[in-house]
């Protein structure tokens, strides 16, 4: 019975090491893949669950203020003010009254409850490059249904995995009691 000689040995062990060399690199992408995946889906659902929270409140409330700048959030809302051409911060009274307002600030959005900030509503995650507020009917006896059309623009994850993303939605106002 003859066994192997030495170089069929050697060679035998070199084309092993290169197949598992090759299946390890594909495991390990595919796990980084994955985890980046799964970061950027975690990024992604935080903004949709962010703008929907801001658009929940925004449809029962009222007098709805289109600030200027990031620091035009006036406490009490009590004049309201359109912006066809878009605005960085949003007031308004929600339907228990209280004031509740929107801006952009460093990367994040920011919401404030009768002028005291509660954080940011969006995470770490999210970078939030611009938020701008439409707000058209919002004064009285225009005969317009109020509405508010949100449009953020941001990137999600960081790094390789980074992927920018533009979101919109148009809040209408409920007039509850009608």
């Amino acid at each position: 019975m003859r066994g192997f000689t030495l170089l069929e040995m050697i060679v035998a062990l070199g084309i092993f090491s290169v197949a598992a060399l090759l299946a390890t690199s594909s495991l390990l992408s595919l796990t980084d893949a994955q985890k980046k995946a799964f970061a950027l889906q975690s990024a992604y659902d935080n903004i949709r669950f962010a703008l929907e929270i801001m658009a929940k409140d925004m449809r029962t409330g009222s007098v709805y203020y289109c600030g200027d700048n990031t620091d035009d959030l006036p406490v009490p809302v009590s004049t309201p003010k359109n912006c066809e051409s878009g605005g960085p911060a949003l007031s308004y009274k929600n339907f228990p009254g209280q004031n509740i307002a929107y801006r952009i600030f460093g990367g994040s959005i920011e919401k404030f409850i009768d002028g005291v900030l509660v954080g940011a509503v969006t995470s770490d995650a999210v970078v939030i490059n611009a938020l701008t507020f439409y707000v058209l009917g919002s004064p009285e006896g225009d005969d317009l249904q109020p509405r508010i059309t949100i449009v953020i623009k941001g990137t999600a994850g960081s790094g390789r995995s980074a992927s920018k993303f533009d979101l919109q939605t148009t809040v209408s106002q409920r007039k509850i009691g009608l």
